[in-house]
């Protein structure tokens, strides 16, 4: 069993198909036309419609175009505006889409991954676990003295010399 285009799909292939159907006879309505060339300045890169200036007297190119018909430019017009109406539908669409789903993701949670009616109450009679303040920090230790001999280990230390 094959799986059926969706609905967006189909209308798509069929609003292509009906824009290439209106473009095929449209294209042999084009009339060729042509203006004269003029080739002018250092290696003749500098092109204009009318004749060089500076007196130079060469013959002008015949340069050939296609000028589409007013009912080409007609349709082109009809065929941008219907384009225009579809991209402003998408477009409505799309923000409808985006407003339905920033109202389903709103409920995201906080930092922790928890949601908001999943935090913790707290309860008016049970104290609150706050930490201690921390103890003042003590002042540091001055240099150490240095220990002074007692009196009579000096004194031994004199007369034995």
């Amino acid at each position: 069993m094959k799986p059926r285009p969706s609905p967006d799909l189909a209308s798509l292939a069929l609003l292509l198909i009906a824009a290439l159907a209106m473009q095929a006879p449209a294209q042999g309505q084009t009339q060729t036309q042509s203006s004269p060339l003029y080739r002018c300045g250092p290696e003749g890169r500098d092109l204009r419609d009318s004749p060089c200036p500076g007196g130079k007297k060469d013959e002008p190119t015949k340069l050939q175009y296609e000028q589409p018909s007013a009912a080409q430019t007609a349709a082109a017009q009809a065929q941008s505006a219907r384009e225009a109406k579809l991209a402003d539908a998408m477009e409505r669409e799309r923000l409808q889409q985006e407003a339905r789903d920033r109202q389903a993701n709103a409920k995201a949670g906080s930092i922790d991954g928890r949601m908001k009616s999943q935090e913790p109450k707290s309860t008016a009679g049970e104290p609150s676990k706050k930490r201690a303040a921390p103890k003042p920090h003590k002042a540091p230790k001055g240099p150490k003295e240095k220990k002074k001999k007692n009196k009579a280990s000096a004194q031994g230390a004199q007369s034995t010399s």
